[in-house]
């Protein structure tokens, strides 16, 4: 039986969006489904029904969260995260001082509220190229076997 996954994104220029649809399409080929969500439009309590779940984001200006996922990072903390299982990406530019912040602090905020990191955060110069999809494929195998092996825990 397939595990429920959702992906949220957050994506300014389209590359983010476009990480996460190659994702969801990825965990659809390996036989797991997985909903798709833009970030400003999310209710950060539908990640409580999901068994795992993604975030992709870019990071803005001096490293900060994108605005528009301010009201899902500020509502994280309103949620009982323990033992949900959670993965990031995201593509950014190594030009900028501050590559991929915005994900280190969602990944701090996620393991302070108690959710578990299923594999290394991922972090994408400018458009994925084939390197980076290869990276993204193991993205999504190394989220469902965290997964199997998180249900075999509780066996």
């Amino acid at each position: 039986m397939s595990k429920k996954i959702g992906i949220v994104y957050a994506s300014m220029s389209g590359r983010n969006q476009r990480v996460a649809e190659y994702l969801q399409a990825q965990l659809a080929k390996m036989g797991q489904p997985a909903t798709l969500d833009e970030i400003s439009q999310f209710d950060s309590q539908k990640l409580l029904e999901d068994d795992a779940f993604i975030v992709v984001s870019y990071t803005y200006h001096d490293g900060q969260v994108p605005d528009e996922a301010l009201d899902f990072f500020d509502d994280l903390q309103t949620l009982d995260l323990t033992g949900k299982v959670y993965a990031l990406a995201g593509s950014s530019s190594i030009e900028h001082e501050h590559f991929g912040r915005a994900l280190d602090y969602l990944d701090q905020q996620l393991a302070h509220l108690g959710a578990l990191r299923a594999t290394a955060v991922l972090k994408i110069n400018l458009d994925a190229d084939r390197a980076d999809l290869a990276r993204l494929d193991a993205f999504c195998r190394q989220l469902i076997d965290f997964m199997a092996f998180q249900q075999q825990q509780l066996v």
